[in-house]
């Protein structure tokens, strides 16, 4: 029995009356049929031996107005054409018993094929119904199996309903989502358990070689100064831990309506004084003047910080830092070019814990970008520039336009 928030029984009680009236429309179109044209052929022959009657008389064939009738004289049935023309009357009779006999048959017979479709449609409802529901079952099935250790996309070349190609797509890009995630997730617990050890273990064995003798203060004071040093840096890495929790609550915070190219020119005056102060200079090329959207700000905001960030540490003094941005084929692009030493072959700049040269950092900020672009279904990514030395990063996302209602 089929619950009643079954899809499978929607889909039958839907099909129940649909099913019910084609059948009763069909046999009664049948009958009908039939009927008129078996009588129909009665009534011209009738009709056509009137006509000889009359022009037998004198009169002009065509002249003669016909009704027919229909009666019934003790078991018998009779057909008759009573017709006028001129001042005479011409009466032609046919007896249609045996017709009569046949179309109670046919009556009879299409009666009971009713009774049993009546049965029969329950059946072929469900029936229909499963066969309908029989892909969303599958995908469902497919999908139920999914879970941290397997999140493979759905497979699109197995006869998936045309229907369904924009679910299926939809399911893919959230699943590869999810898999990028469990990745990033699981080399950054690897990571910080491994950064977090070796300054650890940096203190311990510092303290057990001063603890071996006797030491002057000041060899004391300088082995506290190192470990300073060393808590300093790990303080920065919980701290950059902390900013990834913030990231990833902001996931979860109802997007707002906001101008977006005018968020990224206020961002960009910030990073105008950050440069300054490094003696870094900074272009921007901001396109359209206005885009209203319904955005996720914090994700924008952690993004577009860590690009930056990332570009100033790896631009020489003296060089320039440009932000460029533009709106096309639905989707919004922000490019930050650094005029740093690029990027190597085979590296990840997006992987947890990664740095590159003598500036290497902690190495999460773009990790951090990475997962608030996929958080608003965007693309990241970093390459080497073409016109000179340095690297293009780039942002691109389809934001959800606001009309001017919403705007209002």
């Amino acid at each position: 029995m089929l619950s009643q928030k079954s899809l499978r029984s929607e889909f039958a009680l839907k099909l129940l009356p649909i099913f019910a009236a084609l059948v009763f429309g069909f046999a009664y179109v049948v009958y009908s049929t039939i009927e008129q044209s078996i009588y129909g052929g009665i009534e011209r022959s009738m009709f056509g031996e009137a006509n000889r009657i009359a022009a037998g008389n004198g009169y002009e064939h065509g002249d003669l107005d016909a009704v027919f009738s229909q009666r019934r004289e003790n078991s018998r049935f009779f057909y008759r054409l009573d017709g006028k023309i001129g001042e005479e009357e011409i009466v032609v009779e046919r007896d249609i018993t045996n017709l009569a006999e046949a179309f109670n048959t046919i009556r009879n017979t299409i009666f009971a094929v009713n009774m049993v479709s009546l049965v029969l449609i329950p059946f072929i409802a469900g029936l229909y119904s499963f066969f309908l529901a029989y892909p969303i079952r599958a995908l469902t099935e497919e999908l139920a199996q999914k879970n941290e250790r397997s999140v493979a996309p759905i497979a699109e070349n197995q006869c998936v309903p045309t229907e369904l190609q924009p679910l299926t797509e939809t399911l893919n890009r959230l699943l590869a989502r999810i898999e990028g995630h469990i990745f990033y997730q699981r080399e950054l617990f690897v990571g910080v358990a491994h950064e977090l050890r070796t300054p650890l273990a940096v203190i311990r064995a510092r303290n057990d070689v001063v603890l071996l003798k006797e030491r002057t203060i000041k060899k004391y004071q300088e082995t506290l100064k190192d470990t300073n040093r060393t808590i300093d840096e790990m303080n920065k890495m919980t701290r950059t831990i902390l900013e990834i929790g913030r990231a990833e609550s902001a996931q979860f915070e109802s997007p707002e309506i906001i101008d977006l190219p005018l968020y990224i020119s206020e961002k960009a005056k910030e990073f105008a004084l950050l440069a300054a102060a490094a003696n870094r200079g900074l272009e921007c090329e901001i396109t359209p003047n206005s885009l209203m959207v319904s955005a996720k700000s914090t994700l924008i905001g952690h993004i577009l910080n860590n690009l930056f960030s990332n570009a100033l540490k790896y631009t020489p003094e003296g060089r320039t830092i440009t932000i460029r941005s533009a709106y096309a084929a639905q989707k919004y692009t922000i490019m930050i070019l650094d005029e740093g030493e690029g990027i190597k072959p085979l590296f990840n700049p997006f992987a947890p814990f990664v740095g590159k040269g003598e500036l290497k950092g902690v190495g999460l900020g773009l990790y951090i970008a990475k997962g608030a672009a996929m958080a608003l279904a965007g693309t990241i990514s970093l390459q080497n520039r073409e016109d000179k030395d340095g690297t293009l990063a780039v942002f691109s996302f389809e934001p959800a336009l606001q009309n001017q209602a919403a705007q209002s």
